[in-house]
């Protein structure tokens, strides 16, 4: 049985829903942009690939710290680290693919996807 745990180069994995290939271009982008001088958090523990995959399924899903430090066998303050480091460099990176209105043809019909986001209720 072969164990897919990070995707294949062509079909996404169910975590993250980026292809390793996707995902190790971002990789690609993120050294490009900083000139190789990648934040040092949880470098020792997971390296820049699983550092961005780890910044992908927060992302994504919206998990707490601990059990994303389940997830990646590491600390909950490693997590935080990771988190405080690379959703910035993602950000950016992503940053050029998001549309403007500017971008958008008037003449073309839209669907908005009406996404929830969990919000904590502080009594």
């Amino acid at each position: 049985m072969k164990r897919n745990n990070q995707g294949t180069g062509r079909k996404p994995h169910a975590i993250t829903r980026l292809t390793r290939t996707q995902t190790q271009d971002l990789c690609q982008k993120i050294h490009a942009t900083t000139g190789g001088d990648l934040p040092v958090a949880g470098s020792r523990r997971l390296g820049p690939f699983q550092g961005i995959r780890l910044v992908l399924v927060s992302l994504r899903h919206n998990l707490e710290q601990e059990p994303l430090a389940e997830l990646f066998g590491i600390s909950q303050s490693t997590v935080s680290r990771v988190l405080t480091a690379w959703t910035p460099l993602i950000a950016g990176i992503l940053e050029q693919n998001v549309p403007t209105a500017d971008d958008l043809d008037p003449g073309t019909q839209l669907i908005i996807d009406g996404t929830l986001v969990p919000c904590r209720y502080v009594a």
